[in-house]
Order: C-alpha cells, then structure tokens, then sequence
C-alpha cells in the first residue's frame, strides 16, 4: 500500500515508534467525527447515562486508577470474572 493513498487499510510495511501513517489515519477520522455533530450528541448521550447510573460509573472509574495486580489479574481479565460487567 502507498503510504500516501488515502485508502484506510492496513499498511504492508511496519513504521514503528511514530508511525504517520497510523497518526494520520487516527486524526482524519476524528476531525471526520468532530465535523458530523455527532459529538456533542455521544456527549450529551453520555452524561445522560451517567446521571442514570452514577455508582456504575464511580467503580468503573476507581477499577480504572488502581494499579494493576500484575499476573495474578491477567486471568481474571481474560474470563471477565469480578469485571462488574465490563
């Protein structure tokens, strides 16, 4: 694949650290996303959930800032056991 070509798929050759062609890709389609208005819609979406749900969303978080456990979460994680649905 040229990596020039404006073609979304995956490139036959690896680039590593810094790879443009995956940067590129990752923000056109973020400003594609920002110029549909669907933005604020997802947004206003989502506070909406949260206000439903706000202890699903608290222990969401706090999953998410503790430190890991290491091997000992990794089957866990696998199973999605104790995932609280996730």
């Amino acid at each position: 694949m040229d990596p020039k070509s404006n073609d979304a798929g995956p490139s036959d050759e690896l680039e590593g650290e810094g790879n443009k062609t995956a940067d590129k890709r990752y923000r056109d389609g973020a400003t594609g996303f920002s110029r549909t208005g669907e933005a604020m819609n997802k947004g206003l979406e989502a506070e909406r959930d949260l206000e439903k749900s706000p202890e699903e969303y608290r222990r969401a978080e706090e999953r998410g800032r503790a430190p890991s456990r290491g091997a000992e979460d990794l089957e866990s994680d696998l199973s999605d056991k104790d995932s609280g649905g996730f």
